[in-house]
Formats: C-alpha cells, structure tokens, sequence
C-alpha cells in the first residue's frame, strides 16, 4: 500500500473513532479530512511543477499518485464513489487538473470578501481566480463575469476544474454528480461540498480554458 493510501486510510479509522456525524448522506464532517487534502494536493502541484521543469518520469509518476489521493479523499469527503471521483480527474486537462488540485490546496482557508490570497482568504470568485492562475489562465474578478466569460458547458458534459455558477456565487466543479469546491461565505471557509439542492434549477456550468 502507499504512503497516500495509508493517509487515507488512517484518516478514515481516527474519524470514525470520533463518532462523529455527516455533513451530507454518506459523507464525512465539513472539511473532516482537510489536513490530509492539503497536504496531498500540495504534493500534487510541486511534482507536477517538477516534472514540468525536468520532464523526470519519476516526477510525473508522482504527480499522479498524489493527485489520485487527494481525488479519493474528497469523495471519501462527500461520501460518493472513489474509483468514480479518481477517474474524473484524470481524463480531464492538465489545466482542469491544476486548477482542481490549486484549489484543493486551499481548503480550510478562511472565506473574506474581495479577496484572493493563497493561505490567507477567498470570496467564492477569489478562489477560482486563484485557482485557474496556478494553471496559467487569468479571469476576470466577478462571479458573474468568469461564467459569462467561460464557454457554455452542458451539466452533463462538465469537467472537473469546469466552473459552476448560480446568481451571486461561482465554485468549482469535481466532475461527478454534484461535487464541488468553493468559498462559501462569510463565517465559513474553503470547502469540498455539493451544489445546494435548492439552486440546482438555476446552476450553469462553463469551461475557463477550452481545449
């Protein structure tokens, strides 16, 4: 078993020794395995620079173990279906990837309006601009103007990295089911979550970075 697995692993015995309750059917407490997303995101993004600076094998081989652990812990998070969740990530774009694993690196962080600063704050748009920067692609700083910006995706087709928007509030797409991560709001931080029932009717999906 690797080091990764073993986290997970670990992590999954200690919480469910605390008894604690779902934050959703199936899932774990809010932000449960935070700790454990952060640190195998960050893992994920310094091989993939690595690899980026000296194309070792090594490196990418890695980048995608870490990236397939933090995929797994978040839907262990959710309580939706690892293999599932693993494979949307993978069979999405490099930039999709770096832009999903740049915002996993910020759960935790504190939301704070008109902000965008790694380890220090996000407002939901703050999270995405961040986000997609560490793939390289700059948006525009308004929720409403990102998904107007981003070229028109069907629910079904979306992508993990893929924008997801309802009238005052953009996230991050997981790529399975309703899977998502954003900076919810004030008093509330970064967090892996789903899209709230209630404004399904409304959400639009849209692509930052089409190929």
């Amino acid at each position: 078993m690797n080091r990764s697995l073993v986290a997970i692993v670990l992590s999954l015995i200690g919480l469910l020794a605390m008894g604690t309750g779902p934050a959703h059917a199936g899932g774990l407490p809010r932000n449960a395995l935070a700790m454990d997303v952060v640190a195998s995101a960050n893992q994920a993004l310094a091989a993939l620079d690595q690899f980026a600076m000296t194309s070792d094998p090594a490196q990418y081989l890695e980048f995608r173990v870490d990236r397939d652990a933090t995929a797994a812990l978040a839907a262990v998070q959710l309580g939706y279906d690892v293999p599932s969740m693993v494979q949307a990530w993978s069979s999405t774009s490099i930039d999709h990837q770096r832009a999903v694993l740049a915002a996993m690196s910020q759960v935790g962080v504190p939301y704070r309006t008109n902000t965008s600063k790694e380890g220090v704050g996000f407002d939901c748009s703050g999270l995405t601009t961040y986000a997609w920067g560490r793939a390289g692609v700059t948006l525009v700083r308004q929720s409403g103007s990102q998904i107007k910006a981003a070229a028109p995706v069907d629910r079904s087709t979306a992508k993990a990295g893929d924008l997801v928007y309802y009238p005052g509030h953009v996230m991050m797409y997981l790529g399975v089911g309703d899977a998502i991560i954003h900076s919810v709001q004030t008093g509330r931080t970064v967090e892996i979550d789903t899209i709230s029932g209630r404004k399904t009717g409304s959400v639009r999906f849209g692509d930052p970075a089409p190929a």
